[in-house]
């Protein structure tokens, strides 16, 4: 175990926003259990020379309390005076590019609630998913008032501040995928597992494997998907089209898992709107052990791009770097 690279899995999820939308974004994550614990800052040419965009940067990590136990699941808030560009939005979930923040909840219909009011709508241009049911035992069985459903009922909720899909339980229990607070309005988790959406046709979980000592999750092996109508209502997807999915994980961490999925249809290419300076959900970070061999990963890997390696908005030695499938990741420093 002392060898790994990583021991923990994703640490941060990377949403932008415009300096101005703080107090607001600080309201959302709070009813969600995520507060403030850090901030950080970098001007226009210090954040140009890390992230590749020239503009001021102010910067808050955010924690639920349920990070603390794998120390998984944070957020970091990147707060700029003018943005790359507006960011994913809520463009279709299985599009190259795209990314989204899986949370755990014991109340899903609550939140649905509350994203399907008049005035969230309106006010974060959001696209709210049918609430699917996904049973867990294949082919589904019946259930009724006598037999009830077993599986996992999911909802996601994209618009122009953030991109998050809503998990809850039905009929079991499984360790890990974030610890509850119920405590809180919605009685969620933190980040409990990232996503995102490869080329078409070039699926490959290698590089994770390699640079981040990840591994193929229990019940994560690669498969195909698609055809099936709750994930076709999920994920909106189009008439025939099959995609390529597998969960990994750090070993021995059953939280801030990564699941990269594949689509076998051609279809928009969405990676110019999944970079540090684009609004909403544009990076995530890991910690890694030694930051000198994932740089030495990086430069070897055949496609992979270190960017930057320098010191970041928190003072602290930090890689930014394109893994092979052109998304845009930070690594920083962690025993």
């Amino acid at each position: 175990m002392a060898d790994r690279q990583t021991r923990a899995g994703i640490h941060e999820f990377v949403f932008g926003a415009l300096v101005a939308e703080r107090d607001e974004l600080l309201a959302f994550w709070k009813v969600l259990g995520f507060e403030v614990v850090e901030e950080g800052a970098l001007d226009a040419a210090a954040a140009d020379a890390h992230y590749g965009h020239g503009s001021a940067l102010t910067s808050l990590r955010l924690r639920h309390p349920g990070c603390d136990t794998f120390d998984t699941g944070a957020v970091r808030l990147q707060l700029w005076k003018a943005l790359r560009n507006e960011g994913l939005g809520n463009h279709d979930p299985i599009e190259t590019g795209s990314r989204w923040m899986g949370l755990y909840t014991h109340d899903i219909l609550q939140l649905r609630d509350a994203f399907t009011s008049e005035q969230a709508v309106q006010d974060w241009d959001l696209w709210v998913s049918p609430l699917v049911n996904a049973p867990l035992e294949k082919p589904a069985p019946s259930h009724d008032y006598f037999k009830r459903f077993v599986g996992l009922r999911e909802t996601l909720v994209f618009g122009t501040r953030f991109r998050l899909a809503f998990i809850q339980r039905g009929g079991f229990d499984r360790p890990g995928f974030g610890t509850f607070d119920d405590s809180l309005p919605f009685k969620n988790t933190e980040g409990s597992h990232a996503n995102v959406v490869q080329p078409a046709n070039d699926f490959d979980t290698d590089f994770y494997k390699v640079a981040f000592d990840f591994e193929t999750a229990p019940f994560g092996e690669p498969h195909d998907s698609g055809d099936e109508a709750p994930t076709i209502e999920a994920l909106k997807l189009r008439d025939g089209e099959l995609f390529r999915v597998e969960r990994t994980r750090a070993v021995d961490c059953p939280s801030g898992l990564l699941q990269v999925y594949s689509s076998y249809m051609p279809g928009p290419d969405r990676r110019d709107l999944s970079r540090p300076g684009s609004g909403n959900l544009c990076s995530y970070s890991v910690r890694v052990a030694d930051l000198d061999k994932l740089a030495a990963v990086i430069e070897d890997h055949e496609g992979a791009a270190l960017l930057a390696d320098s010191r970041d908005e928190f003072g602290c030695r930090s890689l930014v770097f394109d893994a092979p499938d052109g998304y845009a990741w930070i690594a920083v420093h962690g025993d």
